[in-house]
This record gives C-alpha cells, sequence and structure tokens, in this order.
C-alpha cells in the first residue's frame, strides 16, 4: 500500500464530494486508488487479502459513501478473477489498470425468487452467446468489465464481461437520489459473445460458496466508513448552539460512546470472519448475513441522529450530512438487501 499516495487521492476524493453527489463519476481517483494499492490485497494474500480488502473500502467509504461503494465493486471484481484462469485481467483489476462493478444483484435475487433470471446464454463453439438486460450494474464505462452470471437450460455459467462499445450497449434511464457518480447502468446484451478466455465457471453453483462469503462481507467496510462519518458529524455538533444536542432523542441509542462500542463490535465481527473466507458451511454464510442486517439496522440509526444532529445545515441541498444519510439507505439496500436476508434467514 502506498500510503502518500492513497492519503494524496483521498483528499483529492474530499474536495469532489458534492460533484460526485451530483453525478460525477471519479473514474481518476478511482484509478489513483488503484496505484495506491486499494484494489490489490487478492493478488498479494490470495483469499487472505479479504481482511484488507474491508479496511481498503472503509478507508474511502468514511471519505465518500459513492465512491467507496465504487471501490467495493471493484474488489468484487478482483474477488471474482482470483478463482478464474485468467490470471493477466486478475492482475489488470487488482491495479486498478481496468475498472468494473459486479454486476450479481439480479442473479442473487432470482436464487431467493425474489426475481427472475435476466440473462440467458447459449452454448456455441469456444463459448457462449448472451441475451437480456441487466437493470443496475454500477463502477461501469465503456471499457469496463463486470461480473455475469447467465442461464443457460436449468445451468448458470459464471463469467466476465467486457464492455466494447459495438458489443453491447449501456443505458443511463433514471437518477437516483444518492450514488449519481457510481457509474450505475442498464446493460443490454444482444448476442453478446462470451468466449471462453473470460468464464470463471461453466456452473456458478460450483465456486458460489467461495465467491458469496467474500461478496457480502466485503460490504462491511463501506457500512463501517459511513458509521465513521456519521460518529464525526455527531461529534462534530455535540456542543452546537449551546448543547441544544444534548436533548436529541438516540432512540434504541444511548450516547456516542454507545455508538462506537457498537461498532466495534461489527468491525471486529467482520475482520474475524475474514479470517476464513472458504468456510463453505452454511452458518458461516448466514453469520455473515446476520453482521449486515446488524451493521446496516446500526448505520440506518446513526445516520437519522446525524441528520438530526447537524440540523438545517444538514438539511441544505448537496450538504454532506444528507449525502451520508441517502449513501445509508443504499447500504441497507444494496443486494443482498435487509429485506432478502431476512428472507434467507426466515425472519418475517
Amino acid at each position: 500500500m502506498q500510503t502518500a499516495l492513497l492519503e494524496q487521492t483521498l483528499r483529492s476524493l474530499q474536495a469532489r464530494l458534492t460533484h460526485i453527489h451530483q453525478g460525477f463519476y471519479p473514474k481518476e481517483i478511482l484509478e489513483n486508488l488503484g496505484k495506491s494499492g486499494t484494489y490489490a490485497s487478492f493478488l498479494e494474500q490470495k483469499e487472505l487479502g479479504l481482511e484488507q480488502a474491508i479496511q481498503s473500502i472503509y478507508a474511502v467509504s468514511k471519505v465518500c459513501g459513492n465512491t467507496g461503494f465504487c471501490v467495493w465493486c471493484q474488489n468484487a471484481l478482483a474477488w471474482y478473477l482470483l478463482h478464474s484462469d485468467n490470471k493477466k485481467l486478475f492482475e489488470k483489476a487488482s491495479l486498478g489498470e481496468v475498472l468494473g462493478g459486479t454486476g450479481l444483484s439480479n442473479p442473487i435475487k432470482s436464487f431467493a425468487r425474489i426475481e427472475s433470471v435476466k440473462i440467458k446464454a447459449v452454448k456455441v463453439s469456444g463459448g457462449y452467446v448472451l441475451n437480456g438486460t441487466l437493470p443496475w450494474v454500477s463502477n461501469l464505462d465503456y471499457g469496463h468489465y463486470f461480473g455475469v452470471i447467465a442461464q443457460e437450460n436449468e445451468n448458470f455459467i459464471f463469467g466476465i464481461v467486457h464492455c466494447v462499445v459495438d458489443k453491447l450497449e449501456l443505458q443511463e434511464d433514471v437518477h437516483f437520489i444518492g450514488l449519481e457518480g457510481s457509474g450505475t447502468f442498464a446493460v443490454v446484451l444482444k448476442d453478446y459473445f462470451l468466449e471462453d478466455a473470460l468464464v470463471i465457471s461453466h456452473s456458478f453453483n460450483a465456486v458460489s460458496q467461495k465467491i458469496m462469503p467474500g461478496f457480502v462481507l466485503m460490504q462491511s467496510g463501506i457500512v463501517l466508513g459511513l458509521l465513521e462519518n456519521a460518529i464525526a458529524v455527531l461529534e462534530k455538533y455535540q456542543d452546537s448552539k449551546n448543547g441544544i444536542n444534548a436533548y436529541l432523542p438516540y432512540g434504541n441509542l444511548q450516547n456516542i460512546a454507545e455508538i462506537k462500542e457498537q461498532r466495534d463490535k461489527i468491525q471486529q465481527e467482520a475482520l474475524y470472519l475474514a479470517k476464513t473466507p472458504y468456510d463453505e458451511s452454511e452458518s458461516f454464510f448466514h453469520k455473515i448475513l446476520e453482521l449486515k442486517s446488524k451493521g446496516a439496522t446500526l448505520l440506518l440509526e446513526v445516520a437519522q441522529i446525524a441528520m438530526l444532529s447537524a440540523g438545517t445545515k444538514g438539511y441544505l441541498k448537496d450538504s454532506n450530512v444528507s449525502k451520508l444519510l441517502v449513501e445509508s439507505y443504499f447500504a441497507a439496500i444494496v443486494t443482498p438487501s435487509l429485506k432478502h436476508i431476512n428472507k434467507i434467514l426466515g425472519k418475517v
């Protein structure tokens, strides 16, 4: 990790928060984060790099949730490629020389019978032909890459799509209240040829128990970073206007010290679970889902308290506090969402 370059890049990121919230995609910043080593943990440590990946996502997310989400996307892409035979592309993604996203939201929801699979595959010589539209894929632009799970009869293949201009279409038809600078597009595939060199597995089921725990666990970096940001807001306004925030309703939380204590427990559990990323037991994955649920629920509560703490200043258009609030909602709805997790865990 090149600490000086990372610190310089984070300062540059801090200066662009409003532009990013308004829709600026911070491509150069993401590339510089790659040069600093932000995505390199799997290249250096293989699956045991999961702990460092969480910490890297956290470091960026506490400055900007939008960009932290993009860093999660990039690390997820590197995580996929760790399990492929395409070592050249794995290295480029790990160094930030190519950027990309996850692409697994729809198929993961389909496995829980929330949605139907959007991408279909037909086996042909040298690869597969893909057709369909993925509604939301982030950290994208032409030239980028993303993971894809496509249905081939009763089977699901897992590969990497390259966003080449004349081979697919990226559509930006909607706008969001947050994460506008995340490079999120609908991806339209019409007879897209996925060559065997970009196929990670001809059966996603064969690798899913290695892929899914890390995919979800890395989201704890986003949650922890946003929590750190929210705590900083609480501390900033703690004594403002003659101490009026002493009367602020904290709901189920007593004070900032308790928030920090709960944050520390979530961080400790995340880093502990990251030490055994290839534990393929159902109970291990359920622990990760429970952790995301606890973290995102805490974040929602603390971000709301932060908004109330800032008062009118937080309610100003494009304030960093309102940005934090809508990003906390996103952390709770990004796949797997809280309701998705409850369905998997059988909670009503």
